[in-house]
């Protein structure tokens, strides 16, 4: 029995992707230990492997949506969580560790421990090798020149600390392992074709999660299912829900809207007829039954909307989504609208556009077929185990 470490910052957009993949590995015989926060123990639990507490600085942060721009907090979280872990991950000893990008702390602990490591990204690759990751990152630069700065030498700084070769934020984002995973298809990713063998795209790490709770899904039936949700972390826009009752109370439409835990629906309004409002949702199990999806553009959203060939409408908020969402514009998945300017009208025509043009729908299922094809979290685990006998037998010969 092989020993895995999982290391992830306590982000629902990063971690979700992972715990399918966990749970194969398991399956499979491997014993992974998986560092996160408390409130993801009974995720990683569930998932069947050992959980290791760790504090975070940001994850107050994130849940109330004031973190700012995360990877510039990446320095500050590794150097308060590198010391809460450094001797457990020594005596755990793993045999490869598994971190994701944003993951600063994971990446100097497989190095400073020589530990082989893999790269598991639950985004689009955002490189400096050109095209529109690259106008992506220069435009989030523009916005945040000296938090880049400072975030730099913060990275350089802890690097030598712990006696590894200096970077920077651009160094951090764009770090390569010897294995890749990229949980989107190889043609949503901008560039897709230019990388190597080292990247793997296994498309969207989804399995059944098997518990609808008390959702009604009945609200579902007798007509066509319009879902709206802006994800879990920058969802607190009661002026957008405004819109979308005006946009879409009292039409054929049943609406499911997840609002997030940190909107008081009370405050909305009355609330239309048509509509289902819910903090959150079985988000699955909702877009087997839906016609058009309106989206933040986070990554695991997208790829379990066109796992399920639903085209959508992107609102995107923050990080890689404007990026998803221009994706998705070129490949023809569904329409993009910009949250500064986003009116009632606009909403209402994207839908119907969307809802009514046989060719999103055509795209979508297009797409559907490339999920499937990409093998998902069944994929990355055969992957991560055919890494792992590789990295064995070079350090046996």
């Amino acid at each position: 029995m092989a020993r895995g470490a999982f290391f992830n910052v306590p982000f629902h957009g990063h971690t979700n992707a992972t715990f399918p993949v966990v749970r194969e590995l398991v399956e499979r015989g491997e014993d992974i230990t998986y560092y996160l926060t408390d409130s993801f123990r009974p995720q990683v639990e569930r998932a069947g492997a050992r959980f290791h507490r760790y504090e975070s600085t940001v994850e107050e942060g994130l849940k109330s949506g004031t973190v700012g721009f995360l990877p510039a907090r990446m320095p500050a979280e590794s150097r308060a969580v590198i010391p809460q872990l450094l001797e457990a991950v020594r005596a755990q000893r793993p045999d490869y560790v598994v971190y994701d990008p944003l993951c600063l702390w994971g990446q100097i602990l497989a190095n400073h421990l020589r530990i082989p490591a893999v790269l598991f990204r639950p985004t689009m690759v955002v490189t400096a090798r050109g095209g529109a990751s690259l106008d992506f990152m220069k435009s989030r630069i523009a916005m945040f020149p000296g938090l880049f700065e400072q975030a730099g030498k913060d990275i350089a700084a802890l690097q030598q600390e712990y006696g590894l070769p200096p970077t920077d934020l651009w160094g951090m984002l764009g770090h390569e392992e010897p294995l890749n995973l990229v949980c989107v298809p190889r043609s949503f990713q901008s560039g897709g074709e230019a990388f190597d063998e080292r990247y793997v795209f296994v498309g969207p790490s989804i399995r059944e999660r098997g518990d609808t709770g008390d959702f009604p899904l009945a609200h579902l039936e007798g007509g066509p299912v319009l879902y709206i949700s802006l994800g879990t972390v920058f969802n607190n826009w009661p002026e957008f829900y405004r819109m979308c009752f005006e946009a879409f109370g009292g039409t054929p439409w049943r609406v499911v809207l997840s609002t997030g835990h940190a909107v008081n629906v009370a405050e909305l309004g009355a609330v239309p007829g048509n509509f289902l409002v819910r903090p959150s949702v079985p988000q699955l199990e909702v877009l087997e039954r839906t016609s058009v999806f309106v989206t933040h553009g986070g990554a695991n959203s997208l790829m379990e909307s066109f796992a399920h060939a639903v085209p959508v409408v992107v609102i995107p908020q923050m990080a890689e989504q404007p990026l998803n969402a221009v994706r998705v514009a070129e490949l023809e998945l569904g329409l993009a609208l910009q949250r500064e300017t986003v009116t009632v009208e606009q909403l209402r025509r994207a839908v119907a556009r969307v809802s009514s043009e046989p060719a999103f729908r055509e795209k979508a299922r297009s797409m559907q077929q490339e999920v499937r094809a990409s093998g998902g979290y069944r994929r990355a685990a055969e992957a991560i185990l055919a890494y792992r006998e590789k990295r064995a037998g070079a350090s046996a010969s």
